[in-house]
């Protein structure tokens, strides 16, 4: 394949982590991946209208859109643009490159976050073309990242006098966001450099930047490379990446300031998003709750958040956080909600980059669940043009520190990958944004993956990581609930094992760990007791542990509404009271059965699936309260 065929596609990079759903709930699914999570065709429902595509964003030659037919109509309202934009003009900015002394301009090596070269992994067809674009991450250092750690912990420690008393978004800024000196130099040297600034992060601690593979390769001293990847979307074309095998240089005045550049990738497609088409159907699947398939209601009463709707409490006046890649259909969205009797409001859409030009599934699931398991709480999505790294990577972090000002409590995430096919400045960018999410009191769930090692950025003990499990029906009633076999979980990468983590991993029997382990807590995921989803105009069955973070902030927004209307606090970073307070890990179905290929569930705390699922009423009333 000639390098001019394979450079144009805008394909899945992050995966999602989403796996077929089994027709008759107990087939099992193809092979697992060696580096990536299994995202698997979907079963369809036949009785529903006939679509030519089902899949996610896997190539650019077929897209969802092109299988439609409908005149097309106006977008919904609920889409805005909220791009971060560039300051002042990196013209006005150029001075203070004059105050750089000459030595500092001397070229040092630094980390990246750009892959290099794997046969197997990363297949290497040679030099990119100079003439080709790129965009980019650029990251800034946190200051005073202990003094942050330090707050976190005793903020979330119900022993300390400062309980509760998170941080705002401006004291962040104050005191832990990168200088604004920093923010601006680093920008007139992009400029200096002959590349565009497009893109920065609310928090300081991201740059995005464009501009073309030679002036790439000329500004950093490296080549960059055309790799392919393998596609975690079974059954499709590998995808085209920007790897190196050459490491890379900043100058010394920039390196002091910066842990390197995180992300390097093709750019994002350019187009419009179609117009939305057809008609908002009220048909459930005829085969709704056959076997074990999980319909909203049966995932509530699995849960006893039905418990917690019986009281009154359904999310109302609470906001979710969803962090996607591309668009979602909203009429697909509501039939979804509609023909499980769900009546509530569109997501508020927010672009935070470049606009969308396509729709995934995986950001469909995302927030159809969540909304679906808190039908009266507003979403908020945080949406990126794609699921590659420089999307994903610049919306989490974004995310994380808008969700405050726009009212989000608790934030989800399902695209991410396998850790150890990321570099790692990749995962320590996502654990410096998921701990300042921590910091501002934000429950942040990211899914731990399907390949039953670990995930980024669930990796970050400032996340709690969702596990998956497989819930067994007889008829209405729930019999059991095992650990799925594929759910991520394990001894991470990169972090060391945290103080409060310490005495539930020395129980664990079969393993113990000087490093962070996940998962944290769990929910059905198991592609034998699957979910329902309505992509492209058809019902599909899927799972995941796609599905088991939305579906957790569902459940915790709730409890949120519940606990306001009580007098409580919301719940805020769970994983330091999660891991410590006996009561609370009291009111989790503790995962005894079944195993993934490296761990086997256990009494209390077990890496597949943390400390169980929730029985949402319990937890509601005994998570402590300032």
């Amino acid at each position: 394949m000639t390098r001019r065929t394979i450079k144009l596609g805008t394909a899945l990079l992050s995966t999602s982590l989403l796996t077929l759903g089994c027709v008759g709930d107990d087939i099992p699914i193809g092979e697992s991946s060696s580096t990536d999570d299994e995202v698997g065709e979907p079963t369809t429902e036949t009785d529903t209208e006939e679509s030519t595509d089902t899949t996610e964003e896997s190539t650019d030659e077929t897209t969802e859109e092109e299988s439609s037919t409908d005149t097309t109509e106006e977008e919904s309202t609920e889409t805005t643009t909220e791009t971060s934009g560039t300051t002042d003009s990196a013209d006005t900015l150029g001075d203070d490159l004059d105050e750089i002394p000459p030595e500092e301009w001397e070229p040092t090596p630094n980390p990246d976050g750009v892959p290099t070269p794997l046969p197997g992994v990363y297949d290497d067809l040679g030099e990119a073309d100079p003439d080709d674009g790129f965009r980019a991450l650029i990251g800034l250092d946190l200051r005073n990242r202990e003094e942050l750690e330090d707050f976190v912990l005793d903020v979330s420690d119900p022993n300390s006098p400062a309980f509760g008393q998170y941080m705002t978004v401006d004291e962040l800024l104050e005191n832990h966001a990168p200088l604004e000196s920093d923010f601006n130099l680093l920008q007139a040297w992009l400029d200096f450099e002959g590349l565009s600034v497009n893109y920065l992060a609310t928090n300081r601690m991201l740059i995005q930047f464009s501009g073309l593979v030679g002036q790439f390769n000329e500004a950093f001293n490296t080549t960059l490379h055309v790799c392919m990847r393998k596609n975690p979307q079974q059954g499709n074309d590998p995808i085209p990446v920007y790897c190196t095998p050459d490491p890379m240089t900043l100058p010394i005045f920039v390196a002091d300031r910066s842990p390197g550049i995180v992300t390097a990738d093709l750019l994002a497609e350019e187009g419009s998003l179609p117009n939305e088409a057809g008609e908002i159907t009220v048909s459930p699947p005829s085969t709704a709750t056959n076997g074990s398939r999980l319909t909203p209601a049966r995932v509530a009463q699995a849960y006893d958040v039905d418990d917690l709707y019986a009281l009154g409490y359904d999310g109302s006046g609470q906001k979710i956080g969803v962090v996607m890649g591309a668009a979602i259909h909203y009429k697909w969205a509501q039939t979804f909600w509609q023909s499980f009797g769900i009546v509530r409001t569109n997501p508020e859409v927010l672009n935070l980059m470049e606009d969308p030009i396509t729709r995934y599934v995986e950001s469909q699931l995302d927030n159809t669940w969540a909304g679906a398991m808190a039908p009266g709480a507003e979403i908020v999505s945080y949406a990126g043009p794609d699921s590659r790294n420089t999307s994903i990577v610049f919306v989490y972090n974004e995310a994380l520190t808008r969700a405050p000002l726009d009212g989000v409590s608790v934030i989800t995430t399902s695209f991410a990958h396998r850790e150890d096919s990321e570099p790692e400045v990749v995962r320590n960018q996502y654990d410096h944004s998921s701990l300042i999410g921590a910091a501002l009191g934000l429950t942040v769930l990211a899914a731990t993956g399907d390949s039953a090692q670990t995930d980024t950025p669930s990796s970050s003990p400032w996340c709690s990581g969702a596990g998956g499990t497989r819930l067994h029906w007889s008829g209405s009633t729930l019999a059991g609930e095992s650990l799925w076999d594929e759910s991520g979980s394990g001894e991470t990468l990169s972090f060391d094992i945290p103080d409060w983590q310490v005495a539930a991993v020395a129980d664990y029997p079969f393993y113990d760990s000087e490093h962070r382990m996940t998962a944290d807590l769990s929910a059905a995921a198991s592609p034998y007791s699957p979910y329902w989803v309505y992509y492209n105009s058809n019902w599909a069955l899927y799972g995941g542990t796609s599905f088991a973070s939305p579906v957790l902030a569902g459940i915790i927004t709730v409890i949120n509404q519940y606990r306001e209307d009580n007098g409580m606090a919301p719940m805020g970073y769970l994983n330091q009271i999660l891991y410590t307070d006996e009561a609370v890990q009291a009111t989790f179905r503790d995962i005894t059965s079944g195993a993934t290929e490296f761990h086997q569930a256990a009494s209390g705390w077990d890496p597949g699936s943390g400390w169980g699922s929730p029985h949402s009423l319990e937890l509601a009333q005994t998570w402590p309260s300032p």
